[in-house]
């Protein structure tokens, strides 16, 4: 909270005198571009990566894909400012600085709290400040609605698979557990700190539950497997479940909805 408490100072401190001449944003991260979207702001985006959904009627230019920067035509495109995510190298952003061109990296949220912060930074920076507050407020209350549908007396243990080979789960400090959190659940990777974990793991904690996050036709069969293994009580209770995988990348919307999906598959 305290990190991201001095980021909104800093933003408010850099950027609030020249937030009018932030028409031109290009967006190094998927999440960025799907909230930016949400805001309104799309007309301000001047470059994506490839990996952003946009509408094709806007027509934004690539700039970027998973690991490469073209920084040369990030700066024929004159933005006023980079956003990124985590993912992109510090050396790129150094680049860009010397060259001129503002940039802001948003570290990936840990929770929702900070997921919200991270939107109401980004209406500041493309004018999109009530916008983005009203949101933000009325995301708040609906989750704080969607929980009062939760069995105070019940809370399933849940193995949140997020990669199978090897196998990956969500840890504690992720908006992954996160969700786990605000739904009741317990996160049977809640003591751990490595993500990658064993098969022999997953059956000692004997989950309730099971949620498969964005693998399309592998995480069918990844199903299918755990299927076989009768003395889960996830299997037993029939609990096993794919989940999108725009849940990857949240908004303060998108968060709200991914909670209230949970609930009703959980209880």
């Amino acid at each position: 909270m305290q990190r991201f408490l001095l980021l909104f100072i800093f933003v408010i401190t850099v950027f609030t005198g020249q937030a009018q001449t932030n028409k031109r944003i290009v967006s190094l991260a998927a999440s960025i571009t799907q909230n930016l979207y949400l805001l309104g702001a799309n007309e301000s985006i001047v470059g994506c990566t490839r990996f952003c959904i946009t509408e094709p009627a806007d027509s934004i230019p690539v700039v970027a894909d998973a690991v490469n920067v073209n920084m040369e035509k990030i700066v024929a495109l004159r933005p006023d400012i980079v956003l990124t995510g985590g993912l992109t190298p510090p050396k790129v952003l150094e680049g860009l600085e010397r060259m001129g061109i503002k940039t802001l990296r948003l570290e990936q949220p840990k929770n929702f709290e900070e997921i919200c912060e991270q939107f109401i930074i980004l209406g500041e920076l493309s004018n999109k400040k009530t916008k983005a507050e009203s949101t933000v407020q009325e995301c708040k209350t609906r989750l704080n609605e969607a929980k009062k549908n939760i069995p105070s007396d019940r809370h399933p243990k849940v193995f949140m698979e997020i990669g199978c080979d090897p196998l990956y789960t969500a840890l504690p400090g992720s908006f992954m557990h996160d969700y786990i959190q605000q739904t009741g659940g317990i996160n049977i990777a809640k003591d751990l700190d490595n993500a990658m974990i064993s098969k022999e793991f997953v059956l000692l904690q004997n989950p309730d539950i099971i949620f498969i996050v964005g693998m399309g036709i592998v995480g069918e069969n990844e199903i299918s497997k755990w299927k076989e293994i009768n003395s889960l009580n996830a299997v037993k209770n029939d609990k096993l479940f794919p989940l999108d995988d725009y849940i990857c990348s949240p908004t303060p919307i998108t968060f709200v909805e991914t909670i209230e999906e949970l609930i009703k598959l959980l209880y």
